[in-house]
């Protein structure tokens, strides 16, 4: 006890002495400590300090930082894109319809990218049903919204449209891109041509059609559900043509970027006696198809042309997925010349080595730039998915799997991880026999394979469900484990 101010003595502080290992040690640590608080505060206050995230979670601000960090540009593809590098970020700003439908994106880009974590998809549900509530809300308190308005819901549609393909959930899409596609045509129709991102939004549009008729088999454009589809696509080249006018590759690369596809779907969406010139190359949708494919070639030689000298190397790797299409569409060309034989794919042995050399140089080349792995457009999937299916030669399908088992990728509704699944069945299904010097006979090969229903990845094991015709040429299907 204390005698003079009658407290318990606690005693002294051993002060450390400054030449010891001890005091060295305690003074680095405070140091850094002080370190790792300043670099927190310093991640920590842009995203306090946004007024537009007030309302969100600490999690829900997580995830929007890495959709603008990381998930956008991945999002966009190979290739420069505005709306998911501009335009919803602008939207996400203002729209709480958006920036719930982007946090839920982004977290399952996360999962996909971190399967460890063992995170469930339930966080980002939970955002896709915030985006969809506030929607409807949105819509049924404004049953005439203005111009801008409109320009919003619509962006909040490709979004939504762009989680359901990530997500696998087939009806969402087919619901999202059937009502977004009727809006935006009576959008343009009164009067969203004035919107300055109009044209970015209905390529944005096309680009979805373009990849779900792929995707789906055009089955949902055979039975006529999109009866404007046609007329938008000839709008979109007048667009492309009208705004990218100054910029001669950026013009080039567009118009190729829609006609590589549209040779293929356009037969099911042909415009009704509709057409909107500025010169001969508006007039494609009308041609016969002998005349669009003509027309197509001639526009990939101009591209070449133009990128001949391209010196970036994301450039490069643009153009290159350019070459990948061309060398796809040739492939898909020559087969419309067959007579129906599945033997007459061997003679295009070549045009497969090439397209699967020209995938691997554009797997390999580009360790500089980003790793384009949870796209919402067309990569290489489809090309090396039609590599690994219609050539029988064993060597190059070993190739084949080895890149769907290497790189790990999301275009949209397609995947690695499901088209590896299909070829390892369809390969034990045509190899069920001792061939002749490993040539498989016509009469033992599947002629048609079609994915009934794909993946939902929301599921805790997920399954895509195969149609097939066997070698008695009888459809078969059945579910196939993830």
């Amino acid at each position: 006890m204390c005698t003079n101010s009658g407290r318990e003595c606690q005693g002294y502080t051993v002060t450390l002495d400054r030449r010891t290992r001890e005091a060295r040690d305690a003074r680095a640590s405070n140091r850094r400590n002080a370190v790792l608080i300043e670099h927190s505060h310093q991640q920590l206050a842009p995203r306090l300090t946004d007024g537009g995230q007030v309302d969100l979670s600490p999690m829900e601000r997580d995830y929007l930082h890495l959709f603008r960090s990381r998930t956008a540009t991945q999002c966009a593809g190979y290739g420069f894109d505005q709306f998911w590098q501009i335009l919803v970020h602008q939207a996400g700003e203002s729209y709480p319809v958006v920036r719930h439908g982007i946090i839920a994106i982004s977290a399952l880009h996360q999962q996909f990218v971190n399967p460890a974590s063992h995170q469930n998809d339930t966080f980002a549900i939970r955002q896709c049903n915030k985006a969809i509530a506030q929607l409807r809300t949105g819509i049924m308190t404004n049953a005439h919204p203005d111009s801008a308005h409109m320009e919003r819901i619509l962006i909040a549609c490709v979004v939504l449209i762009a989680f359901g393909l990530f997500q696998g959930d087939i009806e969402a899409v087919r619901s999202h891109l059937r009502s977004g596609t009727k809006m935006l045509y009576e959008w343009r129709k009164r009067e969203g041509k004035k919107s300055v991102f109009a044209s970015v939004l209905l390529h944005t549009f096309v680009q979805l059609h373009i990849h779900w008729a792929t995707a789906t088999a055009f089955k949902d454009h055979i039975r006529g559900e999109y009866p404007y589809l046609g007329e938008l696509m000839s709008e979109n080249l007048s667009d492309i043509s009208a705004h990218a006018e100054k910029d001669e590759r950026a013009r080039t690369t567009l118009l190729l970027s829609v006609r590589a596809w549209m040779v293929m779907i356009t037969d099911h969406t042909q415009s009704k006696g509709h057409t909107t010139s500025l010169d001969e190359m508006e007039d494609f949708l009308l041609d016969a198809p002998s005349k669009r494919h003509n027309r197509f070639q001639l526009q990939l030689e101009h591209c070449a042309a133009i990128d001949k000298h391209t010196a970036s190397l994301g450039e490069k790797r643009a153009v290159l997925m350019v070459k990948l299409n061309k060398k796809t569409f040739q492939i898909l060309d020559a087969s419309t010349k067959f007579s129906g034989g599945e033997t007459e794919w061997d003679t295009l042995l070549p045009q497969f080595e090439e397209l699967v050399d020209t995938i691997e140089t554009m797997l390999t080349s580009f360790e500089q730039l980003p790793d384009m792995s949870f796209s919402v457009k067309e990569g290489f999937i489809g090309s090396l998915m039609l590599c690994g299916f219609k050539c029988r030669n064993w060597p190059l399908r070993q190739r084949v799997i080895s890149l769907f088992q290497k790189y790990k990728r999301r275009e949209g509704v397609s995947s690695t991880a499901e088209s590896l699944a299909i070829l390892k069945r369809v390969y034990a299904l045509e190899s069920a026999g001792s061939w002749l010097k490993g040539v498989i006979p016509e009469s033992h090969r599947i002629t048609m394979v079609m994915v009934e229903q794909h993946a939902n990845f929301s599921h805790p094991n997920p399954q895509v469900h195969l149609k097939y015709q066997d070698v008695k040429r009888e459809w078969q299907s059945e579910w196939l484990p993830l």
